[in-house]
């Protein structure tokens, strides 16, 4: 079966040479945009005319990706905060015991509370 491009639904042409006071004018559909950005298989810089509304597929899959990416960083930051109020309230427990001791009793020394 062949497959062919229909003609924009909007009904315009991406780009249109037509001549004016005998000089050649294009005229660009405003839709008709260029996407930069790198090329993921190859890391390489890549730039592609194409319609904005062909386009958004495609943008819409990346910001899914890019999204993904955000709540794996949040994510990973938030278990960094848990770990670290972990270590906070040990040291304040260590504080708390230090500060409810008898006085006869011999203070730790940093060396034994630091290893």
């Amino acid at each position: 079966m062949e497959t062919r491009v229909a003609d924009c639904p909007l009904g315009a042409k991406c780009e249109e040479v037509k001549t004016e006071d005998r000089k050649p004018i294009l005229y660009r559909c405003p839709w008709y945009v260029q996407i930069l950005g790198v090329d993921t298989n190859t890391g390489r810089e890549s730039g592609a005319w194409g319609c904005a509304i062909a386009w958004l597929p495609t943008l819409m899959i990346n910001t899914a990706n890019e999204s993904r990416k955000g709540v794996a960083a949040t994510e990973s930051f938030r278990n960094e905060m848990v770990k670290q109020g972990a270590q906070t309230q040990q040291v304040l427990r260590v504080a708390a015991q230090s500060a409810n001791r008898k006085p006869d009793i011999k203070p730790l020394e940093q060396a034994d509370v630091c290893e």
